[in-house]
């Protein structure tokens, strides 16, 4: 067991694919703000998953966070975690409103259509065993008439993932100031103005307007060549081979993790574009949800907003 006395206290908790990669990976160059895990952590909803978070992950399958590496933390004010599930997490938001008072949390959103598409994007980028289309991921969704069911991990990522407003609105009841909210629309509108907004709410120094932004984890499809396929999943007498000579699992992450990772970088692609019918059919599902983030300050004190 390992405990540490440097708890995060800056929390992006999504949704997924609203933008939180970018958001970390610039919050996290500035000198005020430290971030102990390499992406995300989930570290507030470790154990049995509340929900199925991909379709290959049903509810109940172990989630277990990384361990953080303070090494080079100079105590910096601020310390972040990035865990796109934690909006969703009744575990999540206990802890938070019991255990972490001086926490900040940052929550994103978007349109509730393109995050779905997204999620499958991403979804077809990153699980090797997950081969299901667009279209057939459609298919199931309209045959459950895109209403999410717990114990369906195929369609409960797509279903339920974009259907924020709920989520959203607990977390703002429970911790008022404490929550921003910002559209992903934001970040591409003007991401050094809705960054620099956040980094004032953070009482911290803000970047210059010509700062350099790159954007992060932006969509793209699966390498599917055959030297990709080959790091990601090597044969298995070469996997046995390699643990008998270096027992240490520590090591062989440290020499072979860099080696595989071109095999893991997703290829660009644009995703198949939408029908009339069924995007009409989508936006019905959706209603309320797009409602919601069109009409936030309906719904949301102003002053928690971060919009431009």
């Amino acid at each position: 067991m390992h405990r540490y006395n440097q708890t995060p206290n800056l929390l992006l908790i999504g949704g997924p694919k609203t933008g939180t990669t970018s958001l970390m990976k610039w919050l996290k160059s500035h000198q005020s703000i430290y971030h102990p895990w390499s992406n995300e952590s989930h570290f507030l909803m470790a154990g049995a998953a509340e929900f199925p978070t991909a379709p290959i992950y049903p509810k109940g399958a172990m989630i277990v966070a990384p361990e953080p590496s303070f090494e080079k933390y100079k105590n910096e004010p601020w310390i972040m975690d990035k865990s796109a599930f934690h909006l969703y997490s009744k575990r999540a938001l206990k802890a938070v409103q019991q255990d972490m008072p001086e926490a900040k949390i940052i929550i994103t959103l978007r349109n509730p259509i393109d995050l779905m598409l997204s999620m499958h994007q991403e979804h077809s980028k990153r699980l090797m065993d997950y081969n299901i289309s667009q279209e057939e991921m459609l298919m199931k969704s309209k045959n459950i008439d895109f209403k999410a069911n717990i114990d369906d991990p195929e369609t409960w990522s797509y279903l339920e993932f974009p259907r924020m407003k709920s989520y959203t609105l607990k977390w703002v009841e429970q911790l008022g100031d404490q929550v921003r909210i910002v559209p992903l629309d934001s970040i591409k509108n003007d991401s050094v103005a809705t960054l620099n907004d956040i980094l004032f709410w953070l009482d911290l120094d803000m970047f210059p307007d010509d700062v350099n932004l790159p954007r992060q984890n932006e969509g793209g499809d699966i390498n599917k060549a055959k030297w990709a396929k080959f790091l990601r999943q090597p044969p298995r007498f070469i996997i046995d081979l390699v643990k008998f000579l270096i027992p240490s699992q520590k090591l062989r992450k440290m020499i072979f993790e860099p080696l595989r990772k071109p095999g893991f970088n997703p290829k660009k692609a644009s995703r198949p574009k939408l029908d009339e019918g069924v995007r009409t059919s989508l936006e019905i599902a959706f209603e309320e949800e797009i409602e919601f983030l069109e009409n936030l300050e309906s719904y949301v004190n102003p002053d928690l907003l971060i919009i431009h």
